[in-house]
């Protein structure tokens, strides 16, 4: 039977993630979700992973659209993979209603905790504490694929999940990331490389005259300042002495769509 995977990635934990589960399934195929195939993606797969990083508590605007806008069997088994840094069970529920609305039902979700990616409010972890996460994403796949080829349905309940979904629904009613943008700005490093341009999901970068300039329809992935060789763009100031993070077993041009 045929897998489909769809990802969104800007650091590579979720790419990371697909990747490991796509190894334990058989027949399974990868399809990054950015701005390019959004509406030409649909699949006549009976079995559909949707895996995502956490923003703000919920679901990054991009691939909410691109849900919107899939048509996936209803009689698939689709489960969802989310990888987060503190709390992941609102963007769970508001996948999960995004597909009741096409008359598809989400038959399983499961959570792994990765490294934080968001530079723009705080410094990567340690090296030792990414190793843990790491280790701990190890141990979580096998469990995660047997579950998926034995089609297992995993809910997530109780009152704390109900409480966390609460939260999370009302810190995302903030989330407006389109115009952030207009913080990042590149210092005297940057070589007109590119990259930026080429890892933005969103298709968020013009280079102008071998400088990006960032269009207003950002999904603050900050996949741009994370795959920039130079470490040369900065949001606002806060993040000149900050450290960057991309996944290490991830390169850049696994990320590329242009």
């Amino acid at each position: 039977m045929k897998t489909t995977i769809y990802y969104f990635s800007g650091s590579g934990n979720s790419l990371k993630v697909a990747k490991d589960i796509a190894a334990g399934l058989k027949n399974t195929e990868i399809i990054q979700i950015c701005r390019n195939n959004i509406g030409f993606n649909n699949t006549t797969s009976k079995k559909v992973g949707i895996i995502f990083p956490v923003y703000y508590s919920g679901m990054p605007l991009l691939v909410k659209d691109f849900i919107e806008k899939i048509d996936i069997p209803s009689d698939a088994y689709v489960y969802t993979v989310v990888t987060f840094g503190r709390a992941a069970d609102a963007s769970i529920s508001q996948l999960e209603k995004l597909l009741i609305n096409k008359g598809i039902k989400l038959s399983a979700a499961f959570k792994i905790k990765m490294p934080g990616n968001y530079q723009v409010m705080y410094s990567p972890i340690s090296e030792k504490k990414q190793n843990r996460l790491f280790e701990n994403e190890q141990k979580k796949i096998p469990l995660i694929v047997e579950s998926i080829n034995n089609n297992e349905i995993i809910k997530l309940s109780g009152i704390s999940d109900k409480i966390m979904q609460t939260v999370g629904d009302f810190m995302y009613t903030s989330f407006n990331p389109s115009k952030k943008d207009e913080n990042f700005w590149t210092d005297e490093k940057c070589n007109g490389c590119g990259i930026c341009l080429k890892v933005c999901p969103a298709n968020n970068i013009k280079m102008n005259d071998h400088k990006p300039e960032w269009q207003h329809k950002c999904e603050q992935c900050v996949a741009c300042m994370q795959w920039c060789p130079q470490k040369s763009i900065q949001y606002k100031k806060v993040t000149i002495k900050r450290g960057r993070y991309h996944h290490p077993d991830v390169v850049a041009k696994e990320l590329f769509h242009l």
